[in-house]
């Protein structure tokens, strides 16, 4: 054992450092853990007050467009009344060696017309069994255009069958009710 290296006899000089001398390089992690903390509660805060500026300006423009909303529909019956006295007058033009024909009336009995818009050569009956007011549908075909929309193309549809408060109005027609 005589070959072994040990300590010197009284032990190490001071001037050799043998601890571990690291130096502290940049923030603690409490300072990290608080820098991050204030900026995501920054971006959160920043998040809510955009979040808010978007629904008060989507509100202010729903609310514009529900103030305009009446404007709008007096523009569209005004540009369906154009539309249907210029049908009425083009109608009226070409029906008029016909004069029992009514121009664009649609609750005047149309011959060939039976109940539920079936073709009865025998039958005069109007378009529409109702007392309501029903909004005029316009379908553009062209002058060219040789085809023709059925009055009521929607008769014997199983559409509008599962709605009873529809069924149930006084002025709906019992003998051919829609879908049977």
């Amino acid at each position: 054992m005589a070959g072994q290296d040990s300590a010197p006899a009284g032990g190490f000089p001071t001037t050799i450092k043998y601890k571990r001398n690291l130096p502290t390089r940049g923030p603690s992690g409490a300072v990290l853990l608080l820098v991050a903390g204030a900026a995501m509660t920054y971006g959160l805060v920043k998040t809510t007050e955009n979040t808010r500026e978007r629904r008060e300006i989507k509100r202010e423009k729903t609310w514009a467009r529900i103030h305009l909303a009446p404007i709008f529909q007096a523009e569209a019956d005004r540009d369906m009344v154009r539309r249907m006295d210029a049908i009425a007058k083009r109608e009226a033009e070409i029906m008029k060696d016909h004069p029992e024909w009514a121009a664009n009336d649609l609750k005047a009995p149309v011959k060939g017309l039976g109940k539920g818009g079936v073709l009865d050569e025998n039958a005069a009956e109007p378009v529409y069994h109702t007392e309501r007011y029903v909004a005029p549908t316009t379908v553009f075909l062209p002058p060219t255009n040789e085809s023709f929309l059925d009055a009521q193309w929607w008769r014997g549809t199983k559409l509008f069958t599962k709605n009873p408060a529809y069924h149930d109005r006084k002025d709906f027609t019992k003998e051919h009710p829609i879908g049977e």
